[in-house]
This record gives C-alpha cells, structure tokens and sequence, in this order.
C-alpha cells in the first residue's frame, strides 16, 4: 500500500536551488561591477572632452625621406637634397612627417582619460590628414600633460600658392610665427573608449589650434 511520504519539503534535485543562486548572485555582481566600470569610464571620458587643449609644437620630421628633423633653415639642406626636393616638387609628390605635441589641461578634480581618438589634420578648409590614435591617454587631475600625434600627410597639398622656398621656410621654422599662422593649421580630435568590442565617440570634433610663445 502507497505510504506517503513523511518529509514534505523534501528537495527532490538536491543542490539544485544552491546553484541557481550561487549563479544569480555572481552574474549580479558582474553586471553591477561592469555598471561601475562602465560609469567610471563615462565619467572619465566627459572631463577628457571638456579638458583644454592646445598643439604646443610642430616638428616636421622628413620630406620625401630626407630627414629635416635637425635642420632649422633653408641654408641647413645641402645642394641635393634640394634638388631632390625641386623635383618632387614639380611631381606635386612630397610626402612628409610631421610629429605635433598636443597639451591636455584636466580642470578638473578627478582623471580624464580616453582610451584613444580619430583625428583629422586641417589647413584652413583643406584637409592634410586623418588617422586614428590607438592608445589611452590620461590626465591627471588638476595637471596638464603632453601626447604626440604622428601625421603622415603629402605636403604638396600645402604648396597650391607660393614657392617651395617660401614653405620650406615657413616648415623648417625659418620664416617667424606670422608666417607659420598663414597656414592655418588645426587638429581636430574625436576622443572616444571603448565598452568590449564597441567604440563611444564624442558626436563632433574638438578644434585644437597651435598656440605660439
């Protein structure tokens, strides 16, 4: 004859209920880590954005793979190079390395911190460069901190009027600020981080102009 049972709360899947909220509780605890890791990059990010910057230096490095990175004046290049120079010049072919130091100044209390940024290098309406800035940068709080943005651009773009002579002096840093200015020179940046595979960007550029001593 069916007696039944006596122990009425029995737990017919013994360790069962344990595993379900030992698993409920850690997959709390990642999201809610996640949520802070998340809000603390956020948080990081919008004081990056609202930091100050400005280009304190622009180096230009190499000419069609002559090495101008020690050379002040016109006078410093020697008579082959220039003639290597006047024919790239005429090709309308002069790529080029330039290195700009970019300042960031944090206002703020906490760290602003970017986990990189596209860029795009302009002259007036006329764009020299884009590329894309893979690494972190961070600011400290209430500190002010240099980065350097590579650019490899043809710098032909630059020369629709005027002479060589007139760029070169101008590039090599011969020609004073005013003529440095007449350029027009502008980095924009679009600062963003990461959240796993997927990017949050700033939805506009940030105009960072080169500011001269």
């Amino acid at each position: 004859m069916y007696q039944p049972s006596t122990h009425k709360n029995r737990d017919l899947f013994p360790g069962f209920s344990r595993h379900i909220v030992f698993g409920l509780a850690l997959l709390f605890l990642t999201l809610s880590f996640s949520s802070c890791s998340l809000f603390k990059q956020a948080k990081e990010y919008e004081r990056f954005v609202h930091s100050r910057f400005t280009v304190r230096d622009v180096k230009v490095l190499s000419i069609a793979g002559i090495d101008v990175s020690q050379k002040g004046e016109i006078s410093d290049l020697d008579f082959g190079q220039m003639i290597t120079l006047g024919l790239r010049f005429v090709k309308g072919d002069l790529p080029s390395v330039i290195m700009l130091t970019v300042q960031g100044q944090n206002t703020a209390d906490e760290v602003a911190a970017i986990s990189g940024m596209d860029w795009m290098l302009q002259a007036k309406a006329d764009t020299l460069a884009t590329g894309v800035l893979s690494q972190p940068v961070t600011l400290p709080p209430r500190e002010t901190v240099l980065f350097p943005v590579k650019v490899n651009f043809n710098l032909s773009k630059l020369l629709k009027s005027g002479s060589l002579n007139q760029m070169l002096k101008i590039i090599l840093g011969d020609g004073g600020k005013a003529e440095y200015e007449k350029l027009g020179l502008v980095l924009k940046i679009k600062p963003w981080y990461r959240i796993g595979s997927r990017k949050k960007k700033s939805p506009v550029y940030l105009s960072i102009h080169p500011e001269f001593d």
